[in-house]
């Protein structure tokens, strides 16, 4: 879907497995790192 939406954005928040397809590398912000410390910085 991601590549097929013009405004679509892929966002994958994943400690160890961060990915993103090639077709949507442009389209994409992966963070590598754990969601509890990602949360905790945001606060």
């Amino acid at each position: 879907m991601t590549d097929k939406w013009q405004h679509a954005h892929y966002i994958c928040l994943n400690y160890g497995q961060a990915y993103a397809p090639d077709e949507i590398r442009d389209k994409s912000v992966c963070v590598n790192k754990d969601i509890g410390e990602v949360i905790r910085r945001l606060l």
